[in-house]
């Protein structure tokens, strides 16, 4: 991990992953730190099958329309930054989504708008890709920040000569800041906001949606993939707070709100909000990570979260 002076928190996340029903896998997300924060190393790997609800693409999108998509998904994501000047980064990397055995329960009469989008539809996608970025990091630990600030800037560019079945690029830009009001009790607001958006042949399964983010912990109160479209806009506060004074039980309030533009006019058009609360019980005093339990309210949604860590 490294003394707290020269280097930030380094973590590692092993995440099993099942809904004891139609989703199984594990996802590993680590996050390491060089000694003098000369690097930072992050990456994403995830081999899952899934059975996947989905309405088609945009904002306003009914129930009613509900198809699933039922598919093995292996992801690799690989990320190197290089300190530029204090906690200013910038980085290269891969990317690579391969999603297969893709399937569709689908059993009316009209095509459905998974059949009608046309791109990587079918049994096999694969999509392939370089990503470039600038990253502002300076939390000092990732796993439940008290203070800083947290920025990235995201390219990703998936071509044919890399294996990629389409090409398509897309832009995500994540900003993070974190207000502590209190010496000796952990009393944090945490703001977030970011800008997905994609351009080309972008298939089905890569298009930006709820909690499909690179963190995939944004839309409580929606399930995930409950909304799609070619570009999101997001945001969300949470109000973080001690409940007993040795700070073993905690508390959040939180609010957020997701867009999506629509495919005819590709216009923001929509907004869907969520509001929602939950209790903090400390797993790790050390790294202070904390294990949660919310509970979600959108738009008629209701959900609850069971995670290790905080949402942002």
């Amino acid at each position: 991990m490294g003394d707290s002076s020269s280097t930030n928190l380094s973590n590692i996340y092993f995440i099993p992953y099942t809904n004891f029903y139609s989703r199984i896998g594990f996802i590993i997300n680590p996050n390491i730190w060089t000694n003098g924060k000369l690097w930072n190393l992050t990456g994403d790997f995830r081999i899952i099958h899934n059975n996947l609800r989905t309405y088609g693409i945009g904002g306003g999108t009914s129930k009613a329309n509900l198809d699933q998509i039922n598919h093995n998904f292996i992801r690799v994501y690989l990320n190197a930054n290089h300190k530029v000047d204090g906690p200013f980064y910038a980085g290269v990397g891969y990317d690579l989504d391969d999603f297969y055995s893709v399937t569709e329960s689908w059993s009316r009469s009209y095509p459905s708008d998974f059949s009608k989008y046309g791109i990587g539809t079918g049994y096999k996608t694969v999509s392939s890709g370089i990503t470039f970025d600038l990253l502002w990091d300076s939390r000092k630990n990732s796993i439940n920040p008290e203070n800083g600030l947290y920025s990235i800037l995201l390219y990703r560019l998936n071509t044919r000569w890399l294996g990629s079945d389409y090409s398509w690029t897309s832009i995500y830009f994540d900003n993070r800041k974190y207000f502590s009001f209190s010496d000796t009790r952990h009393e944090v607001l945490g703001l977030r906001v970011f800008y997905w958006a994609s351009y080309g042949d972008v298939p089905y399964l890569n298009l930006p949606g709820t909690t499909l983010d690179l963190s995939a912990r944004s839309g409580r109160g929606y399930s995930v993939a409950r909304y799609l479209g070619k570009q999101e806009l997001y945001a969300e506060t949470e109000y973080r707070f001690d409940i007993t004074r040795n700070g073993l039980w905690g508390g959040v309030v939180f609010t957020n709100a997701q867009s999506y533009t629509e495919p005819g006019s590709n216009q923001f058009e929509y907004v869907l909000p969520a509001i929602g609360a939950g209790v903090r019980l400390k797993f790790n005093k050390r790294s202070n990570t904390n294990i949660s339990l919310d509970m979600a309210f959108g738009k008629n949604s209701f959900l609850l979260y069971l995670n290790l860590g905080e949402f942002f």
